[in-house]
């Protein structure tokens, strides 16, 4: 498989990913409204473990409501929802429809059962609340300059040697190499906070460090210089470039696919630095929904692949050309306007009402 057609299957897979996520999947979700000790609940959980097994894509989501006091709020909001007068556990809700109490699987369970089979499927233009967090925060992430100056000049100097195979294969491998680079980070700040769920202060440092970054965001509108990384100081850049030039002289294939992925993975560090809000605020969200493993994953894939989208229209255009593009600066100004309200809105949720994003 020659590099272009590399790039293609990379471009096209983000795109076919995207529908397979933007649906909500409300027929598979069961929320359980549970207390510890209640022997019913215990009774229903056993079931739900077996019910698990009988059907791998529902998603059981529960909420412990006796010891915690998060939860019992969401409990007493849901009920009143819907209009339910006679509170007790367990509460279970799939879809509109709940089922108050639970006592044997060949009764409740039979109607459980006969609750997900029946559950009338959402309408597939509404998309579920990850879905649009992955695209708009992932879009929005990636319009800013310290995502793109390292590409830029890379892609500059291959051009310069007229070799439309070496653009093809600079670009694709930093590309490549980012991607991953970001992928890696982000997934490690999800299992950091799945591991910190139960601590209450996350939540809390997480919304103010969201409002903090909004309003830093926010500034940035107001004070953007088109291709300026503040958070990566001129210097910095001058190495990173005089190391790029480096690269590009290697006489060898492998030292260039080498020297490149090494310098994207140096500059997603300082990315990192520069947009740390928006992946910090989606990752925590993403803890908030309780899903299957891979579902988290897919959806950092999908946010990463929005957040390469700009570098890879970029790329693509160099590479067909052999011609510099840069994208727009006002779209970068723009967008830090946009993540900025987009990171105030969150993290005010995170802090005031956190069940409003709990539901898909």
């Amino acid at each position: 498989m020659t590099l272009k057609k590399l790039f293609f299957v990379f471009l096209i897979v983000g795109f076919l990913l995207t529908p397979v996520f933007s649906f909500s999947q409300e027929k598979s979700t069961l929320i359980l409204f549970h207390g510890e000790e209640c022997p019913h609940c215990i009774v229903e959980r056993q079931f739900l473990a077996e019910l698990k097994k009988e059907m791998p894509d529902l998603e059981i989501i529960e909420y412990e409501v006796w010891h915690n006091e998060e939860n019992r709020k969401l409990f007493l909001e849901t009920a009143e929802k819907l209009g339910i007068k006679q509170l007790a556990v367990p509460l279970t809700i799939i879809g509109d429809k709940y089922l108050l109490g639970f006592d044997t699987p060949e009764n409740s369970g039979e109607q459980i059962k006969h609750m997900i089979k029946n559950l009338e499927i959402k309408s597939p233009s509404e998309f579920s609340h990850p879905f649009f967090l992955a695209v708009t925060l992932g879009a929005v992430d990636g319009f800013n300059p310290c995502s793109m100056w390292a590409l830029l000049v890379l892609i500059t100097l291959a051009i310069a040697t007229r070799s439309r195979k070496k653009v093809w294969l600079v670009g694709s491998v930093f590309i490549i190499t980012s991607y991953i680079s970001y992928f890696l980070f982000m997934s490690a700040w999800l299992n950091t906070f799945i591991f910190l769920e139960y601590i209450k202060i996350i939540r809390i440092i997480v919304g103010l460090v969201a409002v903090a970054a909004g309003f830093l965001s926010i500034r940035e509108f107001y004070t953007f210089k088109p291709n300026v990384c503040e958070v990566s100081a001129p210097e910095q850049q001058k190495k990173i470039s005089n190391r790029i030039k480096e690269v590009l002289n290697s006489k060898t294939a492998l030292f260039l696919v080498l020297g490149v992925a090494g310098i994207a993975f140096s500059v997603n560090l300082i990315e990192l630095l520069c947009s740390l809000g928006l992946p910090v605020i989606f990752t925590k969200t993403l803890t908030l929904y309780n899903l299957a493993k891979w579902k988290y994953y897919a959806y950092i894939g999908l946010y990463d692949f929005f957040y390469m989208l700009d570098d890879i229209i970029v790329l693509a255009l160099a590479g067909f050309s052999l011609k510099f593009f840069q994208l727009n600066g006002k779209y970068s100004r723009w967008s830090r306007l946009i993540a900025g309200i987009l990171m105030l809105a969150l993290g005010a949720i995170f802090l005031i009402k956190p069940e409003l994003l709990m539901f898909k």
